[in-house]
């Protein structure tokens, strides 16, 4: 073989090498693949373990708009600092009552309402702000209300309501009722106003109504007993820049009292 022959041979040969490199690195792209399902799995898990917002509510034989879903097991009795379950059996006092999700996980003190899945447990705050315990004491005052006017309206007395929302009446949060608005979503209600509705929907789906109750009733109440730099986060992490302290007309805040 020339030196011509031997040069060709080696250039052919170094072009197979490169060749075969490159359909290996086509054929076999592993290490980006694995990174790509991780993080789309990390992705569904995060979305899975968030809880549903979705709310519908079904007409009983009786005409109360019942949600569906599950009530919250555990709650602040009104008027004091105890917790209690369903049956009205003492659990645990407020001050070791933290909110935690479906998952298990403590909640963020946020603007985030209340969601199915949602419990208290005994848990210790000794290393929360105040704006943190006052966060939780808004969940543990909330969720007995949510589970009246979603799931207890049949049975749920006047007098029973009115200790329920003893703390947004003390307030004055809530405390008016407009149904004359352009839209249905001008409109909104006050304690007495949704009860009256919750108590006689005349056969209506009225969740859209309940809900915006519930949101704006729990976010105005954690406006009123937190810190003026809490109110700011609130409007700050607003994904519309919405200020709701400044929609709760706060002329005098009012903390709790336990």
């Amino acid at each position: 073989m020339g030196k011509f022959g031997v040069k060709n041979l080696f250039i052919i040969l170094f072009l197979i090498i490169i060749l075969s490199c490159k359909n290996d690195s086509i054929n076999n792209p592993e290490k980006k693949n694995i990174n790509v399902s991780d993080s789309n799995k990390s992705v569904i898990q995060q979305k899975s373990n968030r809880p549903q917002d979705r709310y519908s509510c079904v007409i009983n034989a009786s005409g109360y708009c019942i949600f569906t879903g599950n009530p919250h097991q555990t709650g602040l009795k009104p008027k004091s600092n105890e917790i209690i379950d369903r049956e009205g059996i003492y659990l645990f006092s407020l001050r070791e009552a933290v909110a935690i999700n479906s998952a298990g996980k403590i909640l963020e003190a946020r603007g985030t309402p209340s969601f199915d899945g949602d419990e208290l447990i005994k848990y210790s705050k000794e290393n929360m702000s105040n704006d943190e315990k006052a966060f939780h004491q808004v969940m543990a005052t909330m969720f007995p209300i949510r589970n009246a006017l979603m799931y207890n309206i049949e049975e749920l007395k006047k007098e029973e309501w009115n200790d329920l929302v003893f703390e947004l009446s003390k307030r004055k949060i809530k405390n008016k009722t407009f149904t004359q608005g352009r839209t249905p979503k001008d409109n909104y209600y006050g304690t007495l106003g949704i009860f009256d509705l919750a108590k006689n929907p005349n056969g209506k789906d009225i969740h859209h109504e309940v809900m915006k109750f519930l949101e704006e009733s729990s976010i105005y109440l954690l406006c009123h007993v937190t810190s003026e730099e809490f109110n700011q986060m609130l409007k700050d992490s607003h994904p519309e820049q919405h200020d709701p302290c400044k929609d709760a007309i706060i002329d005098k805040k009012i903390p709790f009292e336990y």
